[in-house]
């Protein structure tokens, strides 16, 4: 079975209310976010973060390429799983509460390297601040921009993220 096949099964399921916000749900929104909410998120995030940023010199290694980071040490199928584990918990919690906001984790990072640099001991922490402040500013244009209607932050990051990911594409080819 696919994953939209086990979804519109349970959309079917659902009465018309629950269909509702499933849909919302699946368009990825802060509304549903209060301080519950944060305090549930809290361990998962701050968790990560720190198992994310103790990871960094690793991280940083095998930014000189997969040989040259084994060769220093580094046990590339452990990192992979630490890291694989470590970015599901985090991003599968928030996504329970906020729903799928797509892109946020290909524009934000991409844009702070231009900026911080590849250190992941400066980008970690700019990666975190910058997509909040990414997401905030977004989620403040989708309440404004159709006023007094919202527009939910996902519809508004896949509108940036698609076009942005199309010029990742050819600004890879043409460097």
């Amino acid at each position: 079975l696919s994953c939209s096949a086990i979804i519109l099964f349970l959309q079917y399921l659902a009465d018309s209310t629950q269909t509702f916000r499933m849909v919302r749900w699946m368009m990825g929104g802060l509304s549903v976010v209060g301080y519950s909410e944060v305090l549930w998120l809290l361990p998962w995030v701050l968790g990560g973060s720190a198992a994310l940023f103790a990871l960094r010199w690793e991280l940083n290694l095998l930014l000189t390429g997969e040989e040259l980071a084994a060769s220093r040490g580094v046990d590339l199928a452990r990192l992979r799983r630490q890291v694989l584990l470590v970015t599901s918990l985090m991003i599968g919690a928030l996504v329970a509460v906020a729903g799928p906001i797509g892109f946020v984790g290909l524009i934000v990072p991409h844009i702070l390297r231009r900026l911080v640099g590849h250190d992941h001991l400066f980008l970690v922490p700019a990666c975190a601040l910058g997509g909040g402040a990414f997401l905030t500013l977004c989620d403040a244009v989708g309440r404004t921009v159709m006023a007094p209607a919202e527009l939910p932050v996902g519809i508004l990051t896949a509108l940036l993220g698609g076009p942005f990911f199309l010029w990742l594409l050819v600004w890879r080819r043409d460097s």
